[in-house]
């Protein structure tokens, strides 16, 4: 089916359902309402921002966008959060910052909201969100502290997520003769073969920068298959599993392949040049969001359109269980906000199954995070086009497999930059063992 056909279809679609649904829930209880939305430049907040007049419509709602580039608007959310200002009313969050800003309660609780015929549409359908992405989002707080329970209170709504996949181009594995690596051993191999057949080629791109999402991606994914945990325990006994001698043996081996396959520049690639390196063609492999493949597929957007396909995160070599880390975009309501009522309406607008094909179908809300979106056929249709190689199969074989892999926890940001340092210092020459237990020793003193 062509795109534009499916964006057709829908729209039609769309604009048929929320006319059924207004008759049967007040989509216009807060018309007259103008609030404000702040979230990156990014293709997920374009997805929603390409069909704002029709939310207008529907609810008499005003939304202002306040979208900044990455590194801007993560500084601002904080301040904003933390000054209390209900300047923002909607903004965009990922799970880890969260937990370092529930505690002093600048998120809204949003239970309650959900539970309420009168303020949640009944088709909106809460429990249609991918079963990880819902417990990801759920703990409560109690004494500043982080308490993990499924139980517990929710504190945003998932607008997309990102899992974490190998990708390659089949182009320059096909050229040189390299079959995608199963094992973190079989990737440093591979990277090997590659060097001494192509040496202008880079064997593999991977983040590496001193902050906690060089972290979130690839070394958490594999570490996990060798058996490490950043905390183990609970209560009294709540410890770092970073000195383990699982920790240990994954990091020997994490180490090796860094050196044997990344770049000079490692230490200072973040997801910019992970993404440049595979579209470029200067990269013959990535292990990191997947996402970043599926946009770099679609036809005309890069000069490797078609070329990247998709595999599980790489494991360990006695182990045939992945896995494969999480980090969910998602919309929360700021405690500050005097408009919440509005707010929350325009989330679960912007959050709906009828917005989340949409924003797919449109190549923009990648990946999805409803189940239902996945087995749409519009989104079937679009998402398994010959461009896209494998991506729909190999989502549905990782996506059983996915978790959020770190510990819920206050201050979590800095047992994790201190991690990806300390990854710096081994890459550079420092001794694994020696280094690790360094690290543990901070950790245990930062926990005190």
């Amino acid at each position: 089916m062509k795109r534009h056909t499916v964006a057709l279809a829908l729209a039609a679609g769309v604009l048929a359902t929320t006319n059924v649904l207004a008759e049967d829930f007040d989509w216009r209880k807060y018309e007259g309402t103008e609030i404000t939305w702040a979230y990156d430049i990014h293709p997920y907040a374009d997805a929603v921002v390409a069909y704002m007049d029709e939310f207008e419509e529907l609810t008499g709602i005003k939304v202002k966008p306040e979208l900044y580039p990455d590194d801007t608007y993560w500084g601002k959310l904080n301040i904003q959060l933390s000054s209390g200002s209900p300047d923002w009313d909607v903004v965009g969050i990922g799970v880890q910052p969260a937990w370092d800003v529930t505690p002093a309660g600048q998120l809204t609780p949003l239970k309650a909201f959900i539970e309420d015929p009168s303020m949640t549409n009944p088709e909106y359908d809460y429990e249609d969100f991918f079963p990880a992405l819902r417990r990801a989002w759920t703990w409560n707080v109690e004494e500043e502290k982080i308490i993990d329970t499924p139980d517990g209170e929710i504190w945003a709504i998932p607008h997309a997520f990102e899992n974490v996949q190998l990708m390659y181009r089949t182009d320059i594995l096909h050229r040189l003769g390299v079959e995608p690596p199963g094992t973190l051993p079989e990737l440093t191999a591979a990277c090997m073969q590659i060097t001494k057949a192509d040496p202008s080629i880079t064997p593999m791109a991977v983040r590496g920068v001193r902050f906690w999402s060089s972290i979130h991606t690839a070394p958490i994914s594999i570490a996990r298959s060798y058996g490490v945990s950043d905390f183990v325990g609970s209560g009294e006994d709540f410890d770092t599993g970073l000195d383990s001698a699982d920790s240990i043996r994954f990091h020997k081996d994490y180490v090796e392949m860094i050196q044997a396959c990344a770049p000079d520049s490692w230490a200072n690639d973040n997801w910019y040049q992970v993404v440049d390196g595979l579209s470029s063609g200067k990269t013959a492999m990535a292990m990191d969001a997947n996402m970043f493949g599926f946009w770099n597929n679609i036809k005309g957007a890069s000069e490797a359109s078609g070329k990247i396909a998709f595999a599980p995160p790489v494991t360990a070599p006695d182990s045939a269980e992945f896995a494969s880390n999480i980090f969910i975009w998602s919309l929360a309501i700021n405690s500050a906000s005097e408009k919440k009522g509005a707010a929350w309406y325009f989330m679960q607008w912007a959050t709906s199954k009828e917005m989340n094909v949409r924003g797919a179908t449109d190549g923009k809300l990648v990946n999805p995070p409803r189940a239902s979106t996945w087995e749409d056929q519009a989104w079937v249709d679009y998402a398994k086009q010959p461009e896209f190689n494998n991506f729909y199969d190999t989502f549905n074989t990782v996506q059983p497999k996915i978790a959020l892999l770190f510990t819920p926890r206050y201050g979590f940001g800095i047992a994790m930059n201190a991690w990806a340092v300390a990854m710096q210092d081994m890459v550079g020459g420092a001794d694994v063992q020696e280094r690790l237990s360094e690290l543990a020793d901070d950790i245990r003193e930062e926990l005190e």
